[in-house]
């Protein structure tokens, strides 16, 4: 199932970090949960149809693109991201 993101819900997936990588770039998984409750704009990957370009802001106001895969079984991992 294709994440449907215009409609996208937090609460209906397992969400999962790579705290490691995202930490490299000082986001931390509460910065990603933020993002995603406060509206995003996603890009998909041109390369990898599972990946996912994800830009919001947190509740500071910080912005940030985040890397997400889509593994199935509404699962999604966030790899690394950025401030913008």
């Amino acid at each position: 199932m294709v994440v449907n993101w215009s409609r996208f819900d937090p609460n209906g997936y397992e969400i999962t970090f790579n705290d490691r990588k995202l930490a490299v770039h000082d986001i931390t998984r509460w910065d990603v949960m933020e993002v995603l409750w406060n509206g995003i704009h996603v890009i998909r990957d041109k390369k990898d149809r599972n990946r996912y370009r994800v830009r919001g802001r947190t509740d500071a106001g910080d912005p940030l693109e985040l890397i997400v895969v889509d593994l199935g079984n509404r699962t999604l991992r966030f790899i690394t991201g950025w401030h913008l």
